[in-house]
């Protein structure tokens, strides 16, 4: 088939734009990397292969050791603590984002991580980009609070050599905010797409799988059915609805109550004792088929898991999966070697960005390469 005759749809909206907040939309209700976030968290295989892609991208932190203990702003955040935040955002949303104070001097002297998916594009009424960055930790409006523009911090996009002429522009060094990198891998000043994007759906059904097997197991496991209790039937008023002024209707509003409060799992095989008057008042449980989906859903989950691993290119056995008797130090030093190569290209994204951000740092660094992270077998 012809590429021209497919069918697709777009991964991320990109062409929305909201005049009213100034910004490019990042997805058709501007909450892309929102709801990333929320599904890659909700899924155990994800979030399991995220952690381990990061920590593999972090590796084991500068090689220079002066710069990974280096402190770089107020809250006393050093280098390599930067570098991990660096590597999450990278991994989530295959971009970071980093801002950076400077003095009356034009000299830069903190640095910011800042949550990319704080970070929207300026445009101005026509659409156009502006070159600065909106900076607002509620764009979906989670925490319930009313929008207000003037809360929206626009920053300039990073590039040292106009610092001074901002300053100036600005009237008071004060008042500057500062430059953000703004950095993607798919190009300046563009929405990028999620590395795992393609297996968000499988995300979401491993999700799903893991409610059914919940409920079933919460809901389905032990026999259901109904309890026949034979006795009058109780007193309703004229619009239909159970009198519960009635003495006889309240007992066995009483003793319903008391027969829920022994269901569930917390309470499953347990032993309820009653007393009864006569043989013809006592009651009959009449039993329902119960099913078990576990089985029917065997395969979709592992499917899905290999899938969703497959995308983060982790091997099995970083994962605890298939270890099986072969379980050794080689296989897990393999593995290590392997996943230092895979992220590899991340690494060298972030030496790349660190190395622009300390160009005019008061303290000059030279080696900004990250360290692979090795294997250390346990010492008995």
């Amino acid at each position: 088939m012809r590429v021209s005759a497919t069918k697709t749809a777009p991964r991320v909206e990109r062409n929305v734009y909201i005049t009213s907040k100034r910004i490019k939309g990042y997805g058709q209700y501007n909450d892309y990397p929102q709801k990333v976030l929320e599904i890659v968290n909700s899924s155990g295989t994800g979030r399991t292969c995220m952690d381990i892609y990061v920590k593999f991208v972090e590796g084991a932190g500068f090689t220079d050791q002066v710069l990974a203990e280096t402190i770089l702003n107020s809250r006393g955040e050093r280098s390599n603590s930067l570098l991990r935040k660096f590597a999450k955002d990278l991994k989530n949303f295959n971009g970071f984002a980093c801002l950076v104070k400077y003095n009356g001097m034009g000299l830069p002297y903190e640095y910011y991580n800042v949550p990319f998916e704080h970070c929207r594009i300026e445009i101005k009424s026509n659409g156009e980009y502006t070159g600065r960055i909106a900076i607002y930790p509620d764009w979906t409006g989670l925490t319930g609070k009313q929008f207000k523009m003037a809360d929206v911090k626009f920053i300039n996009s990073f590039n040292p050599s106009k610092v001074i002429s901002e300053i100036t522009e600005t009237g008071n060094p004060e008042d500057y905010l500062g430059q953000i990198l703004y950095f993607t891998a798919d190009g300046d000043f563009e929405y990028p797409i999620s590395p795992f994007d393609p297996i968000i759906t499988d995300m979401l059904t491993e999700e799903s799988v893991s409610t059914v097997k919940h409920r079933n197991a919460k809901f389905n496991f032990l026999q259901a059915g109904m309890l026949v209790r034979k006795g009058k039937k109780p007193v309703t008023l004229d619009n239909g609805a159970t009198d519960p002024n009635d003495p006889y209707n309240q007992e066995q509003l009483a003793s319903a109550n008391m027969i829920k409060k022994w269901q569930g799992d917390e309470n499953a095989c347990k032993m309820l004792v009653v007393d009864i008057d006569a043989d013809e008042e006592v009651p009959e449980f009449k039993s329902f088929v119960t099913n078990n989906y576990d089985r029917q859903y065997e395969l979709t989950e592992k499917t899905v898991q290999q899938n969703i691993g497959g995308m983060f290119i982790i091997p099995p056995v970083l994962r605890g999966i298939d270890v099986g008797t072969g379980f050794g130090s080689d296989l897990i030093e393999n593995a290590y070697q392997f996943m230092a190569s895979v992220t590899n290209n991340e690494r060298r994204m972030i030496e790349t960005a660190f190395r622009d951000l300390f160009e005019f740092y008061m303290i000059k660094f030279t080696d900004f390469s990250i360290m692979p992270l090795k294997y250390i077998m346990p010492t008995i």
